[in-house]
Order: structure tokens, then C-alpha cells, then sequence
């Protein structure tokens, strides 16, 4: 059994590394709140700056007009991250 958890822990550390999961880094962040989804092509400019999505959430907004009619919208938050500068 310990053969095992040893060879299992080898190439978690192994594949880490193969990813540069290694270094530590300091992280920016930037989060972004739309009412509609953004497209692709604002994804991709992000990108070129260096920005990377790592979360997107629907935020549902519930809403009740005068006769008690609930209605729900969302909301749209991204965050991104990049090593800081």
C-alpha cells in the first residue's frame, strides 16, 4: 500500500511540474459584472492581455413588480487573473 500512495504522490509531483505548477506566483485580478453574456471576442481580448477567465457566474437578480410577480434576470461576473507585472 505505501508503494503505491509513494508512486501516486511521484506523479502528481511530476505532472506539476510538467505543468510549471511549481513557481509561485503573485496573482492580479479583475472582475467583470455584465448584465448580458459576453462573446467570444471579448474573451479573446483579455487574452491578449494576458488575462485568464477562471470564473464565470450567473448571479440571479429576482424582481417583484407591484401585484407580487417575482421575476428573475441574471447577471453575469467573470474573473480573470494574470501574473502582476
Amino acid at each position: 500500500m505505501k508503494s503505491t500512495a509513494k508512486l501516486f504522490s511521484l506523479a502528481i509531483t511530476a505532472g506539476l511540474t510538467l505543468a510549471g505548477c511549481t513557481t509561485a506566483h503573485s496573482w492580479e485580478y479583475r472582475t467583470r459584472t455584465t448584465k448580458e453574456r459576453v462573446g467570444k471576442s471579448v474573451l479573446d481580448e483579455y487574452g491578449k492581455s494576458g488575462w485568464e477567465l477562471v470564473q464565470f457566474e450567473p448571479i440571479p437578480v429576482v424582481a417583484t413588480d407591484a401585484n407580487q410577480v417575482a421575476t428573475t434576470n441574471f447577471e453575469y461576473e467573470y474573473i480573470f487573473k494574470r501574473p502582476r507585472k
